[in-house]
């Protein structure tokens, strides 16, 4: 074998003494306790109400990009219109 086969052969052959780490009981004791723990939250009143307006905000925004977009797009396909019918009228003279 080449010295390229050694090394990948040595480096396959290095997890095979590997041991398995033994965990202290306190730590898997804790570790499950807060797993387990049921731990409920709540939102207090005003927090509740500054959620709701910020998502009656986002909405609003919404809705005021959506009629603007549509206003300004209806605007460009009357125009675009105008250039498909110029194109298609002067396109046997441009060629």
């Amino acid at each position: 074998m080449n010295t390229q086969e050694n090394t990948i052969e040595t480096t396959l052959h290095s997890l095979d003494n590997i041991q398995k780490l033994e965990v202290p009981v306190s730590l898997q004791f804790s570790i499950k306790n807060n797993f387990n723990r049921n731990r409920t939250t709540t939102m207090s009143a005003s927090q509740k109400w500054m959620l709701s307006a910020s998502v009656l905000v986002l909405l609003g925004l919404n809705i005021i990009t959506i009629t603007q977009y549509s206003k300004s797009s209806k605007k460009l396909t009357s125009v675009e219109e105008k250039n498909v019918v110029y194109k298609e009228y002067f396109s046997n003279t441009i060629e």
